[in-house]
């Protein structure tokens, strides 16, 4: 017969038996759920952003490649980081890849710290760390070192667990192994992860009341200490101090950099507080008003910390989306994502747009009818538009051996990545380098993705005839002078492309050669530059009708310097008038005024925003970097 004590605890068994019945998946749904968001989140606002890291990765499947990872400690995360990256060519099946091992994240989470479903969210916070660290870097992925940064602290991390899993589940002495095994071979593979996991495991000893514990966090200690010593002479590429942090990010301790840091300070405290965390046993009660309340305010700091390091720049991303439909000659797309940017652009969207506008021929009738100015890169780091999208410019607008120089340099800092590949095999067979084109082309070969790439531009190897033909060399080769001379450009590409087609006399007397250089003599507003470029093109071009913008700079500078004599000239009568009408209004509105009074300026953008007097005389002290 059942005593009494055990009939009125049997309400409460059962109670407990439902809860526990119903949190038994809560992890798994919390999981899934954050991993389906995720996903989501990265197809939908992050398509363009994760092609273009794959693209500045590299991952090749020869002996050599390996070796090189293998020669700094933690190579074999680089290796494994740069596989997977490259899996971002297909932005839908990476970022599947990607989620799969968030969740792997979690799952060795729950099963190291013992964490109960009740507590569910605690079991994400890496993975949403992790998250954070990777898309945090905005513009410094153009500079970043560390090799497959978007994958090197997931993989990292994760063998961080597993290493402090392995040893939960070994027995006596095959601990003190497991530590040694850590300390000696995961080091050189994983770096600095790898005493992390040593860390950790000396912290869980410590919490842990068992016989023989001092040994082994004596043990965990001196592995973690000496180990990085006794590598540094085996590993004679990498100064000292970098043996103890080897596979972090290669961030600076500086004020700047201090928010860059604080995920991964987050992340890596996580393995050194959950020792010290124990949890109720999971038979125990919960009241729903707790549960609620922990849920929420878990739920609610995680998004916090994920919207606040996810990097949001409108501008960033719109330079990643024109970049992309720029290198597939969409110029009309690339213009409809500057057309679409609703803040001051920075000056690598300005320059992408007029260069789409110059391939397309518009930019006489279009130029100014985008957003212009200078908006400095949201980035606490250092950026050079030459990292960030002066390859390109240089080779479409036929500068080769600055493209291939700039390749080659970025190459030795930050290491080969296929983007500079490329534009090697493109500015060589340009520069007719056939078989130095056909080294890079083969390299690509190896890659899993662009072997398709590499096969279609040899062709123009094989039989260079079909370069003339190609619709992308087509655009080119007008503004290609074969005395491609290498002199300075300090790395400021706007200038040197302003100078260079403002002022360089154009010998073969292409079109699309002058009106590049009457584009650049106007952004300069250099008014006898401008003259001698107007003549220039008007010679090239035999057309009845100058565009738009052409006529309203010879306008306004006809007017403010009689050096010309644009009595006779051809204008249209609606640009003349509205160029009266921009004169009695600018007399209304002293200009020295508007530049001091944004609300006037607003009023003179509203009416004439579309046209040259307005970028003359507003947009202003704008830097190029």
């Amino acid at each position: 017969m059942p005593s009494v004590k055990d009939m009125k605890s049997r309400p409460t068994a059962k109670i407990t038996q439902e809860t526990d019945c119903k949190l038994k998946h809560f992890s798994a749904i919390v999981g899934l759920s954050f991993a389906a968001v995720v996903w989501i989140l990265l197809n939908i606002f992050e398509h363009e952003y994760l092609f273009r890291v794959q693209e500045l990765s590299l991952w090749l499947p020869t002996q050599v490649f390996f070796d090189e990872r293998m020669l700094v400690p933690g190579g074999m995360m680089a290796y494994i980081a740069t596989f997977l990256t490259q899996f971002f060519y297909y932005p839908m099946l990476g970022s599947l890849i990607y989620v799969a091992l968030l969740l792997a994240v979690q799952w060795m989470t729950i099963k190291v710290f013992n964490i109960p479903a009740r507590h569910a969210l605690l079991t994400i916070i890496p993975s949403v760390l992790i998250l954070c660290c990777a898309m945090e870097a905005g513009y410094w992925i153009f500079q970043i070192k560390t090799q497959g940064y978007f994958y090197s602290m997931l993989v990292g991390f994760l063998f961080t667990l597993s290493g402090i899993r392995l040893y939960q589940v070994c027995k006596s002495w095959w601990r003190h192994l497991t530590v040694i095994t850590i300390a000696a071979i995961g080091y050189p593979l994983f770096g600095f992860y790898a005493l992390l996991a040593l860390l950790s495991i000396a912290l869980f000893e410590l919490r842990n009341s068992r016989k023989g514990k001092a040994i082994a966090v004596l043990l965990c200690i001196v592995a973690t200490i000496a180990t990085p010593i006794l590598y540094y002479n085996v590993y004679n590429q990498t100064r000292f101090v970098r043996m103890f942090t080897a596979g972090m990010p290669a961030f600076e301790f500086k004020s700047r950099d201090l928010f860059t840091w604080i995920p991964y300070i987050l992340l890596y405290l996580y393995p050194l507080v959950m020792p010290f965390i124990v949890f109720k046993q999971r038979n125990a009660m919960v009241s729903r008003k707790f549960f609620l309340q922990e849920g929420i305010g878990t739920a609610a700091l995680l998004v916090f910390i994920a919207q606040l390091f996810w990097f949001r720049d409108p501008n960033f991303r719109a330079e990643i989306k024109m970049n992309h439909a720029m290198e597939r000659l969409e110029w009309r797309k690339a213009l409809d994502i500057a057309k679409a940017q609703k803040q001051t652009p920075t000056r690598l969207i300005v320059l992408n747009k007029n260069l789409a506008l110059l391939k397309l021929g518009k930019a006489g009738d279009e130029m100014f009818h985008y957003l212009d100015g200078g908006e400095a890169p949201d980035s606490p780091f250092e950026i050079r538009l030459m990292q960030v999208g002066g390859k390109m410019l240089y080779y479409h607008y036929a500068r080769m051996n600055f493209c291939y120089r700039w390749c080659l340099e970025d190459a030795v800092e930050y290491g080969w990545k296929v983007d500079y590949l490329k534009y090697m095999v493109k500015t060589s067979i340009v520069s007719g380098e056939y078989a130095l084109a056909q080294k890079y082309i083969n390299t690509l070969k190896k890659t899993i993705f662009y072997r398709n790439w590499a096969e279609k531009y040899e062709k123009f190897i094989q039989d260079p005839t079909l370069i003339a033909k190609d619709r992308e060399y087509a655009g080119i080769l007008p503004l290609y002078q074969f005395e491609d001379q290498l002199d300075g450009d300090n790395t400021l590409v706007e200038i040197y492309l302003l100078n260079y087609f403002a002022h360089t006399y154009n010998d073969l007397n292409t079109p699309m050669f002058d009106e590049a250089g009457l584009m650049c003599a106007m952004t300069l507003k250099d008014i006898p530059t401008f003259w001698n470029c107007f003549f220039r093109y008007a010679n090239s071009h035999k057309t009845n009708r100058m565009p738009t913008h052409y006529q309203e700079a010879a306008l306004l500078y006809g007017n403010l310097e009689k050096t010309v004599d644009i009595s006779k000239m051809p204008f249209d009568k609606s640009i003349k008038l509205r160029f009266q009408d921009f004169m009695r209004f600018a007399q209304k509105h002293a200009v020295k005024d508007v530049e001091r009074d944004p609300e006037a300026k607003k009023l003179f953008y509203e009416r004439y925003g579309d046209t040259f007097w307005y970028f003359y005389f507003f947009i202003r002290d704008v830097k190029s970097y």
